[in-house]
């Protein structure tokens, strides 16, 4: 993000050097920066999510608010650390979380460190920062890895799970479907091509995609999501799933009033079989959930429904999808670049902060020695395998 700097006759370089705490009025619904920023910065995106009297939005910035030269918003809520073994939760210690998507956005990189003082002075002993995905080679990367940085001397750093790679697919302007079928692995192209190919031939029915905008079908979203996600191995395994309840609904809805609302329901006849859900924002798409009914999954739903997808997309000049966080064999075949991230929790020191710090790196350390030993010797996989198979019959009512 490019932000348009301040004349120097209106303030200080010093001044605009300088991060602060500053209410956004909740008179300016419209909100925004110069430039293009996030989605998940966004001002009314992150109001969205302040949906109790515990939750808030602090905002930081660096110089004048509605031309700002640093911008840098935390959501802030109720939490906990969790002290985890394996995927098994030992215990968790409640903090008030100061979380951020992504980076903060400044002219300045060297000025992060101020923003960062700022925060120690701002969230107390028992609050905590937790920035997600931060970028590997970033500024803010580089100032969390540095043992030499004033960083360390406020906060412990505690990487939270190892770095992983996040998937995007991104195209020129103006792509069409057969120019981002070419970025594609040739065996990804292939098996595409005949994925869409056969899909119709053996889905046992008419097979059409909906695509979802407005405020006036959310009803009709969410019971379709609800439907095929309670069949989803997600929802039964990990007890990740969408319901139709009130809250997501009213999330729903906000989304599509405020033009953000891209979601997709693949149908075989009349019967919802899989589901896409994300947000776009400009030319960018953050696909946030997918599933599909498991007793179709040798019919591949998930690639053809992403490639139903993408031509969509494409065809309106949205020419960036974000898998978001989290690897897999899926978003490794459907994208064509990627990037290394971390997630990363700033603990303050003292007490009781120094405590959690250290008794969070000594179980994750064991933690992580463990997994990888499972790791290498095959067992991890067989495992997951095992277990996934497992609730997938349960879901499909096999025994």
């Amino acid at each position: 993000m490019e932000f348009d700097a301040l004349p120097t006759s209106s303030i200080s370089k010093k001044v605009m050097m300088q991060w602060y705490l500053a209410n956004v009025p909740d008179n300016i619904p419209d909100f925004s920066l110069p430039g293009t920023i996030p989605l998940a910065l966004d001002p009314r995106w992150l109001r969205s999510r302040v949906d109790s009297l515990d939750k808030s939005i602090h905002y930081f910035f660096q110089g004048d608010p509605q031309n700002p030269c640093g911008y840098a918003p935390f959501f802030v809520h109720p939490g906990a650390l969790a002290y985890c073994f394996g995927e098994t939760t030992l215990f968790r210690i409640p903090v008030r979380r100061h979380a951020m998507q992504g980076e903060p956005l400044c002219e300045d990189p060297l000025s992060l460190t101020g923003l960062l003082k700022l925060l120690r002075e701002t969230i107390g002993t028992r609050g905590v920062v937790f920035f997600e995905g931060v970028r590997a080679g970033s500024p803010l990367a580089n100032l969390l890895t540095s043992r030499d940085s004033t960083v360390y001397s406020l906060f412990h750093v505690v990487p939270y799970g190892p770095p992983y790679t996040r998937r995007l697919i991104e195209l020129p302007a103006g792509a069409q479907f057969e120019d981002y079928l070419r970025t594609l692995r040739s065996k990804s192209r292939e098996d595409v091509r005949r994925t869409r190919k056969n899909f119709s031939v053996k889905a046992g029915g008419d097979v059409t995609l909906v695509r979802y905008t407005e405020p006036e079908h959310v009803d009709e979203l969410a019971m379709d999501l609800a439907q095929v996600s309670r069949k989803t191995y997600q929802y039964h395994l990990l007890g990740i799933g969408l319901e139709n309840t009130s809250e997501q609904v009213a999330h729903l809805y906000m989304a599509a009033t405020s033009g953000w609302l891209r979601a997709y329901i693949l149908r075989i006849g009349d019967k919802p079989v899989a589901f896409g859900l994300g947000y776009h924002d400009g030319h960018t798409y953050y696909g946030h959930h997918v599933g599909y009914d498991p007793a179709i999954s040798k019919l591949q739903p998930g690639i053809y429904l992403h490639t139903e997808v993408m031509a969509d997309l494409l065809a309106d000049g949205i020419c960036r999808f974000d898998f978001l966080a989290g690897d897999s064999l899926y978003k490794q075949r459907m994208s064509n670049t990627s990037r290394e991230e971390r997630h990363y929790y700033l603990i303050p020191r003292g007490w009781p902060g120094t405590a959690y710090a250290y008794s969070l790196i000594g179980i994750n350390t064991l933690s992580e020695t463990i997994g990888s030993w499972l790791d290498k010797s095959g067992l991890k996989a067989h495992i997951k395998r095992m277990v996934r198979d497992s609730s997938v019959k349960r879901s499909t009512g096999g025994n």
